[in-house]
């Protein structure tokens, strides 16, 4: 029953922790206060951004992993492949440009390259526990996904997205305290 989730927690762990220990290890040479300035240029422009403001969208691939992975390779290993795919960063559809600010980040040496362990355990647990709190399908013929979360989940965009800037907002200002003050 759990088998597919914790799949994809595996695979969206590893893939995430690889993607941030690859971004931090790019920007090894680019430590200081210059790169601190740097960080505050992306952190800013991911501000503007996800404002709402200016009429601009999150960056990013605007694509899924293919369901046909689950019927192809099976519940367990299609949710590992879907795993690695999401964790990438890069490669989905992102509701905000956090992703982004924290990549940008932990290239500029702010963050270690472990950054990626938290980000996966920011998506993974909640996805673990939604899980096994979701009630199955009372339909013996279907395992479709129980809609109404998909509908809950969506009714919060709002919500995500303001929280989303706000944790931008304090980074930002954080970041720009270690410029003038470190």
């Amino acid at each position: 029953m759990y088998r597919p989730i914790l799949n994809l927690a595996i695979g969206f762990t590893i893939s995430a922790v690889l993607t941030y220990g690859l971004v931090h290890l790019l920007g090894s040479g680019l430590r200081g206060t210059g790169s601190r300035i740097a960080a505050c240029v992306v952190l800013l422009a991911c501000m503007a951004i996800d404002s709402g403001r200016f009429g601009l969208r999150t960056p990013m691939l605007r694509r899924q992993t293919p369901r046909h992975h689950f019927t192809r390779f099976g519940p367990a290993n299609g949710a590992f492949l879907w795993g690695l795919d999401t964790g990438l960063v890069l490669t989905t559809f992102r509701v905000t440009s956090l992703t982004w600010a924290a990549l940008g980040v932990t290239l500029f040496g702010l963050v270690p390259w472990w950054a990626g362990l938290c980000y996966a355990l920011g998506f993974t647990l909640p996805s673990i526990v939604m899980v096994a709190i979701v009630p199955g399908s009372k339909d013996q013929d279907t395992k479709a996904e129980p809609i109404w979360l998909m509908e809950w989940l969506m009714d919060r965009e709002k919500a995500v997205r303001t929280y989303a800037f706000s944790l931008l907002s304090l980074t930002f200002a954080g970041v720009l305290a270690t410029v003038f003050l470190g």
